[in-house]
């Protein structure tokens, strides 16, 4: 009986002295967790939407209306203009810009988006996507996925004054970290 009770007690020790923590076991422990870290985030990034600030349409036209719907169950709020976004700056736009950038898309005319690109310059914002004459699902499905955050700057398109223009514009890399930096 005494010699199974020193087998036990010989046998535990050993398991307690193997389980005690040292530096070794901590840092490959960090080290896996970094690197789990590492793979983990970039694939939990690709399903992220950006958080725009407003969907602008010109409610003259069907599909925009439709668009601006769809837009509402995304939980973006919309704001309707009538091809003039004089008010849609003085009353939103030109309010919020004061507190930094912001990420808007449209569906509109070709010289409304021209006022507001015009206008978001100034704001540290570029035009970052532009489709001339899209398709309803084809805009929804780039609202659907987030953006790459590079610098490019998409041209304005040439098209007709009658054509409509699916839209999206947003903060500068350097504005976003002056934003980042100041909030």
């Amino acid at each position: 009986m005494i010699n199974r009770i020193r087998e036990e007690a010989r046998f535990t020790g050993a398991v307690k002295q193997t389980m005690k923590p040292s530096r070794r076991v901590f840092m490959k422990c960090c080290t896996g967790a970094c690197a789990a870290g590492a793979i983990t985030r970039p694939i939990s990034f690709q399903n992220t939407s950006v958080p725009y600030y407003k969907a602008v349409f010109d409610e003259r036209f069907e599909d925009p209306r439709q668009f601006a719907i769809e837009a509402r169950t995304r939980h973006i709020p919309t704001m309707a203009i009538r091809g003039d976004i004089t008010q849609l700056f003085f009353d939103d736009l030109d309010l919020r810009w004061k507190h930094g950038p912001v990420w808007l898309t449209g569906f509109t005319t070709p010289a409304s988006l021209f006022c507001l690109d015009l206008l978001a310059r100034d704001r540290g914002m570029l035009l970052r996507h532009c489709d001339v004459k899209p398709r309803i699902e084809a805009a929804l499905g780039i609202l659907d996925r987030a953006l790459p955050r590079r610098s490019t700057r998409v041209h304005f398109p040439e098209s007709n004054p009658s054509d409509l223009l699916f839209w999206i514009i947003a903060p500068t890399t350097r504005a976003s970290t002056k934003e980042t930096a100041n909030g």
